[in-house]
């Protein structure tokens, strides 16, 4: 009876250590099999304002149909990206360089009249607020929000963001961001009743960048 005794209990401990020696290499399987997660790269870019550009555009309705557009400059800015997609940025920009580009002009009224007026302040108040800026404060895939401030009023606006390349140490950014002027008390009213000038401006936007 005691060597039957004995023999059960060294099968028993024989498989307790048979069963804990199997979790161990059960655990150490598992533990060689962990990938890890590499980390997202973070990269500042500076803003260049020689090949950056905003093309803007505004018109009218009603018995006269009819648009102006053209150029203004970028000032400076930065933008910041992870694992390539922006999360961060700011731009200036510099409301002394609109450039009227359209060819709605003759002898009567000439470009430089319509640049005086929108540098008045019945439209942009240049003298006072030489400057615009729009500064991200979110984006959501192709959605970024931001404050745009125009003559010192600040709202909240978007961009679509319609393509954003990376190529080494330069990065090139597009999108398209339209406000309304009137919450920026741009209220200009045409003089002709017939004709409505549009509330919306659209801005079409290309930041160029290097890194640093």
């Amino acid at each position: 009876m005691k060597k039957n005794l004995l023999f059960i209990t060294a099968i028993s401990v024989s498989v307790a250590l048979a069963s804990c020696a199997g979790g161990g290499e059960t655990a150490t399987e598992e533990t060689a099999t962990t990938e890890e997660v590499p980390a997202v790269e973070t990269i500042n870019w500076t803003v260049n304002p020689a090949a950056s550009n905003i093309r803007w555009e505004g018109g009218t309705a009603g018995a006269q149909v009819y648009s102006h557009f053209g150029s203004i400059a970028v000032q400076e800015g930065m933008v910041v990206t992870e694992g390539g997609t922006i999360v961060n940025g700011k731009f200036v920009i510099d409301m002394t360089t609109i450039t009227p580009q359209d060819e709605n002009y003759g002898k009567e009224n000439p470009a430089e009249k319509l640049v005086g007026h929108l540098a008045s302040d019945d439209f942009f108040g240049i003298e006072t607020y030489p400057t615009a800026n729009f500064v991200v404060k979110s984006v959501n895939e192709n959605t970024v929000t931001g404050d745009l401030t125009i003559k010192g009023k600040t709202h909240e606006e978007t961009i679509n963001l319609e393509n954003v390349a990376v190529n080494g140490d330069e990065m090139t950014a597009t999108g398209t961001l339209v406000f309304d002027r009137q919450k920026y008390d741009v209220a200009w009213a045409h003089y002709l009743k017939d004709v409505v000038l549009s509330d919306d401006i659209t801005l079409n936007i290309t930041l160029s960048a290097t890194k640093g």
